[in-house]
């Protein structure tokens, strides 16, 4: 998890990043990081107002790159089924390798409030256009867009719950077809 700007609002974010994975969340606190910057916690506070608004900063930006990611994955696909098919799978994969690759460091399960927030609000857009799209192209049943969006947000979130803690779960194809439920 990388941030791309050097502000010094990054600067400090990517202090508590090397912290949070060092240390792990609960540990990492703010005298830590502002001594290891050697700057007061004022000064941090003059740019978030708790550890949980650093977190979901560095988690919101790693969302947005993954996002943009997909979105650029998503367009070779012709059909809004199957870009929403690709959205699903592609969600599970990148949650999935990062179960994988071990990042407990960062201690998710204390704050997957805020990590999932993040995430959802990174993807949001990209659904909404895709269901959308599908529904103006006769693809998808017109409905309430809110509602669909909503109905696809807590089924996605309660699958990432159950694959948090069996991470051999294979979902995808049952959260798929839970999902095309809902709009064909």
């Amino acid at each position: 998890m990388t941030l791309m700007k050097d502000t010094k609002q990054d600067i400090i974010a990517k202090q508590f990043q090397k912290h949070f994975e060092h240390f792990g969340y609960k540990k990492t606190s703010v005298d830590d990081v502002a001594k290891a910057l050697n700057m007061s916690k004022k000064t941090i506070y003059q740019y978030f107002n708790s550890k949980e608004k650093v977190f979901y900063y560095i988690v919101s930006g790693v969302a947005q790159m993954l996002s943009k990611k997909m979105e650029k994955q998503l367009e070779k696909f012709s059909t809004n089924k199957e870009k929403l098919n690709q959205f699903i799978t592609i969600i599970f994969k990148e949650t999935k390798r990062w179960i994988k690759k071990g990042n407990d460091a960062f201690e998710f399960k204390y704050k997957y409030d805020i990590a999932e927030l993040a995430f959802q609000e990174a993807y949001d857009q990209l659904l909404r256009k895709i269901i959308e799209d599908g529904m103006k192209q006769k693809e998808f049943e017109k409905q309430s867009l809110d509602v669909i969006i909503s109905h696809i947000h807590g089924i996605i979130s309660e699958s990432m719950k159950l694959l948090h803690t069996n991470p051999s779960l294979n979902i995808e194809k049952d959260v798929e077809r839970s999902i095309m439920k809902l709009i064909l």
